[in-house]
């Protein structure tokens, strides 16, 4: 643990007037000097997006319980390198993002701007915890400050591996009926995948399809994030921004992958 207090960042990408982050901001009181950096409007779904076509914007505003914070006109990411940059406070030891309303688990981690905002601040060597709860409405989010704080607590104390993101998913439940804090692999795609498009010919001008999904996942030493957090569980997935393969890079070395036109 460091020996003066550490300074966590505190981002999400549903927008600095979110009620999620106010839990997460409360579940950091007494950890450390927090300073929020938030994106000025919801910016969900958008992975590790940053802004190249412009200057960002970063203003201070009041936010929660009265505290002080900034809104940047950015992504979660781009509000992770400006909090990096130590230009609006000193940079952090420790980033935070979250609470997502919503669970970021399985494949649709790599859409989220929670977890996108996480493994920024991973890639640049901080340790980082995403944290999401299962509704988009959820009932018992304030009851889930102390599984929040204990968890920040944890990584404050024991570090990450470099490179490394814990992305954490809360059952909505009371305290009480939370059934404890499991590791959990990743699941697969999404059960309930959607896309919408207009088109006038539908009865209220919009068509529904369904996306294709993967089937159930294989037995395996851990659950995986859905399977943990429909039994009542919060469920802890470490993430590396690595995508690499490695099986197939060795498979690689047996393809035929120079084409005519280079060969000597």
């Amino acid at each position: 643990m460091l020996a003066v207090a550490p300074c966590i960042l505190l981002t999400n990408d549903d927008g600095i007037d979110a009620p999620g982050l106010v839990v997460a901001r409360r579940a950091l009181e007494g950890l450390g000097d927090v300073v929020t950096i938030a994106p000025a409007a919801n910016a969900s779904a958008v992975a590790r997006a940053i802004t190249i076509d412009r200057p960002l914007r970063v203003e201070p505003r009041r936010f929660g319980d009265g505290w002080g914070g900034f809104a940047c006109d950015g992504t979660p990411s781009d509000c992770v390198r400006v909090g990096l940059l130590g230009v609006v406070a000193p940079a952090p030891d420790l980033v935070v993002a979250g609470v997502n309303l919503g669970a970021n688990m399985g494949a649709d981690v790599t859409y989220s701007g929670t977890v996108g905002a996480a493994l920024e601040a991973a890639l640049r060597g901080r340790p980082a915890l995403a944290f999401s709860v299962e509704s988009r409405a959820p009932r018992w989010l304030d009851e889930a400050v102390p599984l929040l704080r204990h968890l920040v607590g944890e990584v404050l104390r024991r570090g990450l591996p470099s490179h490394v993101a814990l992305n954490v998913n809360l059952p909505d439940r009371p305290l009480t009926e939370v059934a404890g804090i499991r590791p959990a692999r990743l699941g697969g795609n999404s059960v309930h995948d959607r896309v919408f498009l207009a088109d006038d010919d539908a009865p209220d001008g919009v068509r529904e399809y369904l996306l294709p999904c993967d089937g159930p996942p294989s037995a395996a030493a851990l659950p995986t994030d859905f399977e943990t957090v429909a039994a009542g569980c919060v469920a802890v997935t470490p993430l590396g921004y690595d995508l690499a393969h490695e099986p197939t890079l060795g498979e690689l070395s047996g393809w035929n992958l120079v084409p005519e036109a280079l060969r000597d």
